[in-house]
């Protein structure tokens, strides 16, 4: 091989390797900052990925805790320290030791399903669906996200701007036959006890003027009544003495079965909010 083959070869084995996760951000204390190899500077947060050459400054006090994902350890370092990623691990410039722990095989599992998943975390819109009405106006809808899983036989829709006035809710089931239709009077529609939610049912769902013409839809599915009690007999309690990991990892969980609201619940509990393609950011 000539020598020019050699240094392209080596240069673009160096860009992969460059783009390729190291370590995956489990827990970062409010100050913990990220510094990228072109210098810009950012908040540490749980589910980031670094990659190698990015630097980390852990304030004295705080905590921040990585899976390594070559060896599938836990790494929780506690500053003040200063911290750099190198080719397979994350390195300490000085500071604590870092304590060391194994990380269970469902966990590493679920970290590996989360990258694939969310292979390329970019910005993106809250979780919420948007319409623009004829008549004027932005109207969101909070809740249910559209393609959401719901752990409860009692669907509400929480909606916010502008309704159309005269609007119905109108509910089909997965064979397209409609289900219900609801007035919207507020921006809250929950739906009365003849409405006969099932486990397991499917839906789509459309906003329309009684006059005709869509505003917004979307979609949802009730969960079975064994995934909707397995999920929640798994809820990690928010108490002082709850690892920050172990209402991450139940987050993840909620978030990959497509259990938005009550993953919401657990973002908000580490103080970041979550958009649908996996981008964390800090909670103010």
């Amino acid at each position: 091989m000539s020598k020019y083959l050699l240094v392209v070869f080596w240069f673009f084995a160096s860009m992969a390797h460059a783009q390729t996760p190291v370590v995956f951000v489990l827990a970062a204390g409010d100050n913990v900052v990220v510094t990228n190899p072109k210098g810009q500077r950012y908040s540490a947060l749980p589910t980031q990925r670094l990659l190698f050459g990015h630097q980390i400054d852990v304030p004295k006090g705080q905590r921040f805790s990585v899976l390594v994902l070559k060896t599938g350890n836990r790494r929780v370092f506690t500053g003040p320290a200063n911290l750099t990623v190198i080719a397979d691990t994350i390195r300490l410039l000085n500071g604590p030791a870092a304590k060391v722990f194994p990380l269970a095989q469902e966990d590493l599992d679920m970290v590996d399903q989360w990258i694939k998943l969310y292979a390329r975390p970019r910005g993106s819109a809250p979780g919420s669906t948007k319409a623009r009405p004829e008549d004027g106006g932005e109207l969101d809808v909070i809740h249910p996200v559209d393609g959401s899983l719901l752990l409860t036989r009692t669907p509400q829709f929480v909606f916010k701007g502008d309704l159309p006035r005269e609007g119905n809710l109108m509910l089909f089931d997965s064979k397209g036959k409609r289900f219900w239709v609801e007035p919207i009077e507020s921006e809250y529609v929950s739906f009365p006890p003849a409405a006969k939610f099932e486990w397991g049912q499917r839906f789509t769902w459309e906003v329309r003027r009684l006059t005709g013409g869509r505003v917004v839809s979307g979609s949802f599915n009730i969960a079975s009544e064994e995934t909707a009690r397995a999920l929640l007999e798994a809820r990690i309690p928010d108490l002082p003495s709850t690892l920050p990991e172990s209402l991450l990892f139940y987050g993840m969980r909620l978030q990959m079965a497509g259990a938005y609201k009550e993953a919401d619940d657990v973002w908000a509990s580490l103080g970041i909010s979550l958009t649908l393609n996996g981008q964390p950011t800090r909670l103010r």
